[in-house]
């Protein structure tokens, strides 16, 4: 009962913090606030897709699943903030310290970086993010029980900014409370990784979902692209479970073997059992459940990748 109680107090404890600072920003619009600074962001790759489409076969707010694209980026980026996602990286940091506390350890921090030169935490803390968010990217398609809720994110035929922020919000559940348990090792708090989570990762993705005709050229072997993302979201691939798992860096894709950008072919976007896809917000949060309960989801060959056809 005494841990119970220090989970709750923890969750609601870390879930006002959040409400609060996002209520403030809110309130306050400035150049320097991280919300609108975010916001900007996806107006500016919203205009890039105005300039420079590169699908010209639709108008830009008639693209296939715009409008429930634009849904989601309010969804995941308010709401399950709000709600207490970054209130369950407190309560992960508990439940760790907890268990290594049975073997003699009673602090998780094992270096502060927090007075360091502000450039070179920044470094730290974006080198430690984009190479957790790869491996937590992998799972989600090697797993099936983890790609029964990632379906959804594959399951566009059109990508758009906004496309990024269409998954399902228990992918956030499950990894972003054990990805911020690194950054609570080097001294940071789950505010602090809200912080550095909602702009730096969340800005990126944005771009690398932008609909526009850029040929990248040697960026793309550097950086994640919209040139190399959009194969990540094809099913016209050979890798089984898929390819470009990056969020920011390609360097992990070309250093464990993932990387794949022909230069002979288009990406196909979406899923080879599309037509078995909900197309609602409510009917996608429920799909993964439903195929859950009724075991299909073992039978999917989880990718997004799986035709017999490696053209």
């Amino acid at each position: 009962m005494a841990l119970r109680s220090e989970i709750v107090n923890v969750f609601i404890e870390n879930t006002k913090i959040i409400y609060d600072y996002t209520i403030f920003q809110i309130k306050h619009p400035s150049f320097t606030n991280i919300y609108y600074c975010v916001l900007l962001a996806y107006v500016f790759c919203f205009t890039l897709e105005v300039i420079l489409p590169k699908q010209r076969q639709h108008g830009l707010l008639n693209r296939k699943g715009f409008w429930l694209d634009t849904f989601y980026v309010f969804f995941n980026d308010v709401v399950i903030y709000i709600v207490g996602l970054f209130g369950l990286c407190a309560v992960a940091e508990l439940l760790f310290m907890k268990v290594v506390g049975l073997f003699g350890f009673h602090t998780l921090k094992v270096v502060d970086i927090t007075n360091w030169n502000p450039f070179l935490q920044i470094g730290i803390m974006f080198i430690i993010q984009d190479f957790c968010e790869f491996w937590a990217h992998y799972l989600l398609h090697r797993f099936d029980f983890l790609w029964a809720f990632h379906k959804i994110h594959h399951a566009q035929e059109t990508l758009g900014a906004g496309s990024t922020r269409r998954f399902h919000f228990v992918e956030m559940f499950v990894f972003k409370p054990i990805i911020y348990i690194p950054f609570a090792m080097i001294g940071y708090s789950a505010t602090d990784y809200f912080l550095f989570q909602i702009t730096v990762q969340n800005v990126w993705g944005f771009f690398t979902h932008t609909n526009i005709k850029v040929k990248w050229g040697f960026l793309n072997y550097i950086f994640n692209t919209p040139e190399t993302h959009s194969w990540h979201h094809a099913k016209n691939i050979p890798r089984h479970y898929g390819v470009n798992y990056a969020s920011i860096l390609n360097v992990w894709d070309l250093m464990f073997g993932y990387f794949y950008l022909p230069i002979d072919k288009q990406p196909i976007l979406g899923v080879p059992d599309q037509k078995q896809m909900p197309t609602t917000f409510l009917k996608q949060i429920i799909y993964p459940f439903k195929l859950i309960y009724s075991g299909k989801y073992k039978s999917e060959n989880n990718s997004q990748s799986h035709q017999k056809n490696k053209t």
